[in-house]
This record gives C-alpha cells, sequence and structure tokens, in this order.
C-alpha cells in the first residue's frame, strides 16, 4: 500500500507542504530521491543522499503562513 507524506523544506511556511506518494516498502534513500525530484530545480545542486530527513508532527491550523524550523 502507497503511503502519501507532506514535505516542508524547513524555514517554508505549511502552506508549501508538498505530497510524496511512496510504497511501504521502499527505502528512505527512494524518498530522498522522491523529494529531491519534486523540489526540482530547487534541488538540482543538491545529491539526493545529502537531504536529511526530520520526522516532526505539525497542527493543521490557521497559521499556514508561519515558517517552520528545525531546531538542529
Amino acid at each position: 500500500n502507497p503511503l502519501t507524506l507532506f514535505c516542508l523544506v524547513d524555514g517554508e511556511a505549511t502552506s508549501n507542504a508538498f505530497p510524496v506518494e511512496i510504497e511501504s516498502t521502499k527505502t528512505i534513500g527512494d524518498l530522498k530521491k522522491l523529494i529531491k525530484a519534486e523540489k526540482a530545480p530547487r534541488f538540482d545542486d543538491v545529491a539526493a543522499d545529502e537531504l536529511t530527513l526530520w520526522r516532526v508532527s505539525i497542527p493543521d491550523d490557521d497559521d499556514n503562513d508561519l515558517p517552520v524550523l528545525l531546531d538542529s
């Protein structure tokens, strides 16, 4: 069964979240490749294996224009 994950680039507003569909049997590497392709040409100069993914839970509320910033 495919999973739909909503992805967001660090520093962007939640209104810019985009869906990526991936099979549950695929790897994190496969997910990175899908995200890179979805965000082309923005990520053209970044190798897929250099992307850092975070699992977060962001409430779906009225603050869709506030940027989401991750503490590293």
